[in-house]
C-alpha cells in the first residue's frame, strides 16, 4: 500500500510537469520510480504514460502544432538514429551522455545569463535538431534535448512550442512503445503499474494544463530553459 501512494505521488508530479510544459515526465519519473521498480518495467511504463500524456497535449493544442517543422525533423531524426547506433559501437554511451550533458549546461546558462532574443530558426537548424535527436536518440535513448532547445529558441507562442514538442514526442512514443511490444518488454506488471498509475496521472496533467494557462509565453521560455540546466545536471551526475 505504501508503496503504491508513493508511486502515485511520483506519477502526479512527473504529469503536472508534462502538463505544464510538454516534456520532463521521464525527468521525475526514472529516477524516482527506479528507486522501487525493475528498471526493465520502468522503461516502457514511462513511455507509455508519457504517450498518453503526449496525446492530450497534442489534441488540446492540434490548431498550433507545426506540422512543417515537425515533417522535417522527423525525417532528420531517421536518418539520425542508424547514426547514433554507430557511434555507440565507437564511443562509450557514458562520454556521450556527459557530452550532451555539458552542452544543455552551457547552453541553458546563456539563456538565463545573457538573456537573447528567441530568433526564427530556418531549414538547416531543423534538420541539425533533428538529425542530433536521432543519434542521440540511436545512442543513448536520450533524443529529446536537442528538439526541446530547437523549441526553446523559436520566436513561437508557448502554445506552438508545447504542442510541437507534444506531438513529436507522440509520434516518438508511439515507434518506442511499438519496439517494447515487439520485444515482450510490455509485461503484465507493467500493465499493472499502468493501471495504478492512470488516476494520478490525470490530475496531475489537468492541474499542470490549468497552471500553464496562467504562465506567459516569456514565462513558459523561460521554464523550459531551466528544465533543460536541471536535465543537463541530472545526465552529468548520472555518468560520473
Amino acid at each position: 500500500m505504501f508503496e503504491t501512494i508513493v508511486i502515485a505521488i511520483i506519477i502526479f508530479a512527473a504529469g503536472f510537469l508534462q502538463g505544464l510544459t510538454g516534456f520532463g515526465f521521464a525527468l521525475i519519473a526514472l529516477p524516482l520510480l527506479g528507486l522501487l521498480i525493475p528498471i526493465k518495467t520502468i522503461i516502457p511504463l514511462v513511455v507509455i504514460l508519457a504517450l498518453c500524456i503526449s496525446l492530450t497535449l497534442s489534441l488540446q493544442l492540434r490548431r498550433s502544432i507545426r506540422f512543417n517543422n515537425i515533417t522535417v525533423l522527423f525525417l532528420a531524426t531517421i536518418i539520425g538514429i542508424p547514426v547514433g547506433v554507430y557511434s555507440l559501437k565507437h564511443i562509450p554511451a557514458e562520454i556521450l551522455s556527459l557530452a550532451l550533458g555539458c552542452l544543455m549546461i552551457a547552453f541553458t546558462s546563456y539563456q538565463l545569463l545573457a538573456k537573447p532574443s528567441p530568433c526564427k530558426l530556418g531549414l538547416p537548424s531543423t534538420i541539425t535538431a533533428g538529425f542530433f535527436s536521432g543519434i542521440l536518440g540511436g545512442s543513448i535513448g536520450a533524443g529529446g534535448p536537442p528538439v526541446i532547445i530547437y523549441s526553446a529558441i523559436q520566436t513561437w507562442s508557448k502554445d506552438e512550442a508545447k504542442s510541437t514538442l507534444a506531438f513529436y514526442f507522440f509520434i516518438s512514443g508511439i515507434i518506442i512503445s511499438a519496439f517494447h511490444a515487439y520485444s515482450g518488454l510490455i509485461t503484465s506488471d507493467v500493465l499493472n503499474y499502468i493501471a495504478i498509475s492512470l488516476p494520478s496521472l490525470t490530475v496531475g496533467v489537468f492541474l499542470g494544463t490549468f497552471a500553464y494557462k496562467h504562465i506567459s509565453d516569456h514565462g513558459y521560455r523561460k521554464l523550459a530553459t531551466i528544465l533543460i540546466f536541471l536535465l543537463g545536471c541530472m545526465m552529468i551526475f548520472k555518468n560520473f
